[in-house]
This record gives C-alpha cells, sequence and structure tokens, in this order.
C-alpha cells in the first residue's frame, strides 16, 4: 500500500501559499523561462558528471591499496596461505569480486578459480592507468563464458573489478551516462550501444546534448559522458518555474516562504515520529532465525519496528531519529513491547532469544541502560534480549566498550550486525566482548562454490577463533539453506527463505506448530 503523507495547515497558511501559488503562475509567463531551464539542467548534467567521475576516482584509488597490499605478499604464488590472503583481501576490497596472483603477464590461480590448471595468457594489451596500475578493458571472463569485465593489474596480482561500483544511484530524473576510455566513448563499462552514446538513449534526445557532455578524471584516463532526455528537460522545466516564481515578487515570495515554512514544521519527519511514538502508529514485527538442518528449527527472533501507514522506510525514520537525538525513544519503545509481547514466550521457551538493534550514541549517553533499569521485569532472564550493534558502530570502540561489558554481564547476549560490509577488522573484533557474528548477505555466494573459493570456511574460521557464534543473514533460496547446514557447527540463519517479519501472533503460531512437530 502506497504511504500518503498527510498535512494540516491553518487557514492563514493556506492564503499565502495560494498567493505564492498565483506567483508561481505569474513568473511562467515570463520571457526568462527558457533560459533559466536551460542553466538548470547543464547545472543537473554538471553535477552528475562530477559525481560520476568522483565515484571513478574512488574506485580506483581502493583498487591501487589493494594491489599494494596484496603485491607484498611474502607467500609462494598461489600457495595455501596465498590463497588465503587473496581471499581476506576479496572480503576486505569493497569494489573487487575476484583476486588473482600473476606471474609475468601470466594468471596463476583466482579466489574464484582456485589453481588454474596452466597458466592463462591475456590476447589482449593492458593500458596504463597509474605508474603502478594497468587495466584490461573489456576482456573476456574465465568465470563467466561469455561475459566481459574490466581487470585492473598490479606488479603480480589482478583483480577483477565490481562494474557495479562505478554506478551512481539514483541518477536524476532523465539523465543518463556511461564511462568509457579517453577517446574512446564506444568502450563502455555501463550502457550496451555498440554504436556509442547516441544509441544509448531513445531517441528525440534534447538539442545541444545529443551528444552528451564529457567529465574526465585528472588520476586517470576514464571519463563519463552524461546525456539528457526530454524528461530532464520537463523536469528542469519544472524547476525553472519553482524559480521563477520565487522571484515573481517581493510580497508574495514573503507570504510563500511563510507558509512553506509552516508546512514543513509541521511536516518534518522528527516531528511526525515524535507524535507516531505518541499515537502508537509504530508496531513490531518478528523475523525469525533458524538452526538450518532437517527441521530448521526456530531458535530465536529479530524484532524490527515498522511504522503503519508512515511517510518513511524503516531505515530512513531511524537515521532520522539518531540524526535528531530521538533513537533513545525509539529503542526504549521497542524494548518495551518486546517484554509485553513476547513474556508468555519467553516464560514458556526458557532458551528463546529475540534480539533488538541498537546504536552507539544510546550506549555512549547511557540511555539504553536507563530504559533497562527502568522497565526489565522481575524474575525474567536476561538471556532473552540480546542486543544487535551495527559494524559501523565500532570504530567508536573505546567508548562503548563499558556499556557492551555492561550488557554483557546483566546476561544480554551482544552481536556484532553486517559483519562484512568493511567497518570491522578481525583485529578489532577481538577486543570487542560479544557473542554472536551476524554475517552481511553480501558474503553468502548464491549457490554451493565447489572449487576452495568460498569464503565461508574462512568465516566459520574466524568465529572459532573469537569463540563466538554465527547468524547468516540473507539466505532466500533452499541452495544457500544447504550450504550453511554445516555438522559440527552451530549456526543461526536469517532471510525469507525461513519467514519474512511477521507479527508477534504468527510467531508464536510458527513456535507452536514446531513444538508439536517435535514432541
Amino acid at each position: 500500500m502506497a504511504n500518503v503523507r498527510r498535512w494540516t495547515t491553518s487557514g492563514g497558511a493556506g492564503h499565502a501559499l495560494a498567493i505564492g501559488m498565483l506567483v508561481v503562475t505569474a513568473g511562467l509567463a515570463l520571457g526568462a523561462w527558457p533560459h533559466v531551464t536551460k542553466a538548470v539542467l547543464a547545472q543537473s548534467v554538471a553535477g552528475l558528471g562530477t559525481q560520476v567521475v568522483r565515484q571513478i576516482d574512488v574506485v580506483f584509488d581502493s583498487a591501487a591499496t589493494t594491489l599494494a597490499d596484496v603485491d607484498a605478499s611474502p607467500y609462494a604464488g598461489c600457495s595455501p596461505q596465498d590463497l588465503r590472503l587473496l581471499r581476506s583481501a576479496s572480503v576486505r576490497s569493497k569494489y573487487v569480486k575476484d583476486v588473482g596472483r600473476l606471474s609475468g603477464a601470466d594468471l596463476l590461480c583466482t579466489t574464484m578459480l582456485g589453481v588454474l590448471p596452466r597458466p592463462f595468457s591475456p590476447k589482449q594489451q593492458p593500458f596504463r592507468l597509474t605508474d603502478a596500475m594497468s587495466a584490461f578493458w573489456t576482456v573476456p571472463l574465465l568465470s563467466s563464458p561469455g561475459a566481459l569485465g574490466l581487470v585492473v593489474t598490479g606488479r603480480r596480482t589482478n583483480l577483477l573489478m565490481d562494474l557495479d561500483a562505478f554506478r551512481v544511484l539514483p541518477p536524476p530524473s532523465g539523465l543518463h551516462y556511461v564511462i568509457g576510455l579517453r577517446g574512446r566513448p564506444t568502450a563502455l563499462v555501463i550502457g550496451l550501444a555498440k554504436g556509442g552514446v547516441p544509441e544509448y538513449v531513445d531517441a528525440g534526445l534534447v538539442p545541444g546534448f545529443r551528444d552528451g557532455k564529457s567529465f574526465c578524471s585528472a588520476r586517470v584516463p576514464l571519463c563519463t559522458i552524461v546525456v539528457a532526455t526530454p524528461r530532464a528537460l520537463a523536469s528542469a522545466s519544472r524547476r525553472a518555474a519553482w524559480l521563477l516564481g520565487i522571484a515573481g515578487g517581493a510580497a508574495g515570495c514573503c507570504l510563500g516562504l511563510g507558509a512553506l515554512m509552516l508546512h514543513r514544521r509541521w511536516a518534518a519527519l522528527p516531528a511526525q515520529i515524535r507524535r507516531a511514538l505518541a499515537n502508537g502508529q509504530f508496531v513490531l514485527r518478528y523475523q525469525p532465525i533458524v538452526a538450518p538442518g532437517a527441521s530448521s528449527r526456530i531458535v530465536s527472533a529479530e524484532a524490527l519496528i515498522r511504522w503503519i501507514d508512515g511517510p518513511a522506510a524503516p531505515d530512513v525514520f531511524i537515521a532520522e531519529a539518531e540524526r535528531a537525538g530521538m533513537i533513545a525513544d525509539v529503542t526504549a519503545f521497542v524494548v518495551r513491547t518486546v517484554l509485553r509481547e513476547m513474556r508468555v514466550l519467553f516464560d514458556g521457551e526458557p532458551d528463546f532469544r529475540v534480539t533488538i538493534n541498537v546504536s552507539a550514541p544510546e550506549l555512549l549517553d547511557g540511555s539504553l541502560m536507563a530504559t533497562l533499569d527502568s522497565c526489565w521485569p522481575a524474575g525474567l532472564s536476561h538471556r532473552h534480549v540480546g542486543f544487535e550493534l551495527t559494524e559501523r558502530s565500532t570504530v567508536e570502540l573505546p567508548e562503548i566498550l563499558p556499556a557492551l561489558r555492561q550488557l554483557r554481564d546483566l546476561g544480554h547476549p551482544v552481536y556484532i550486525d553486517d559483519f562484512g560490509t568493511g567497518y570491522s577488522s578481525l583485529s578489532l573484533l577481538q577486543h570487542l566482548p560479544i557473542d554472536y557474528i551476524k554475517v552481511d548477505r553480501s558474503l553468502l555466494p548464491a549457490a554451493p562454490q565447489h572449487d576452495g573459493t568460498s569464503i565461508i570456511p574462512e568465516i566459520l574460521a574466524i568465529a572459532r577463533r573469537l569463540g563466538v557464534g554465527l547468524v547468516f543473514e540473507g539466505v532466500e533460496t533452499r541452495e544457500q539453506a544447504h550450504m550453511l547446514d554445516i555438522p559440527g557447527q552451530s549456526i543461526g540463519a536469517q532471510g525469507w527463505y525461513f519467514g519474512r517479519p511477521d507479527t508477534v501472533e504468527a510467531l508464536q503460531k510458527a513456535i507452536a506448530e514446531q513444538s508439536l512437530r517435535t514432541g
């Protein structure tokens, strides 16, 4: 169901808004409208081009760092130790899909393919990106016959780049862009037309932008070409009308601004969150966490907050609550609701647990502990509620350590969420008082890998080394579930394959049916 914003304005604000609309109408008739439209469109094109070039530089700076690290390997090429180092680099690098070891120009092994039966010699000549880095452009991939990719090479290492890393999402309405070698606009990373930019978009491009506007990196010989379609022109025209309307007259502009300020004050997201908490518009949904295997037994659940008919998705309003200093109120609602809704289940299932997401600010200011002190019921074991700390929050490790230890001393299990998104290292995790690691969905392969390139064994080794449990997120297929059914390993799994977030009644029913099946 689409979310609908409901605004409330006073009569005076409505009159002011009406006057402002009249000013806008007058502004549309001004002769400056076409010129302003063209300037707005040019600004949008330049903004997208600059953003894409910035992303190009970020990706290749990261590639240069990874190459330098892996080139410095002290191990013999493609030895078991060297392959572990390559896999570790592949996990750490945000923009790399595969890491390979070179001997001269020949490829000997990769994390995806293992040791090759015989060295692979590329037929293309690489082009130089920097003094220490070269690349093969649209090279055929050994791992995906028929597919082409971008491979970046160093002295002893090559990197298969993730082309999605170059995407800027979402681009402004009606604007498209391609990335290619400087001076070779048909060699595209993004875009499919062999004939170049004019074929990349629909017919009837905006005059003056048919061939696109080029923006080039100063660090590597790559450029992006941005093309505008009639849809972009229409969007720019609407923005130009808005700008002209503001300039339509001093009196009308002041009245319109006053109405707009009143409008925004009422509609501001923090104020809406505050009202939603007071009016009971937030609810909890519980996503089961299971022990993979023949029975797929539900062992715990994650509590997820939802806004009934709210104007924003959870990731948006939670981030806004953190920014506005309201996240403690949101978490307090979640804690109290979990204790109220799950008490009967906790009493009947002594080992069942519900996890709740918390952020670093709540640990730093003591608000989470204050909430627990004020609402924790007598006689209920603290082990029934665990707390998930996002991996990015670990950057504030020295400050949050005392609060994490305090939670564990009470008996609350502590989880690190979204492990693998790049914010923490193994050395950092060794200093955290945690009980579980929740592995990000990006590290779980879509299908089993029988060539020794799967990252799952390395993750299991990390967990054993730290003495913690594992929960894999994003399990959506039977194949992924089977991959996690590992004899002798205690693993949790969470994802749509086992169940979507649902009401407390649905969770209780599922656990009751599970108890009947198992006797």
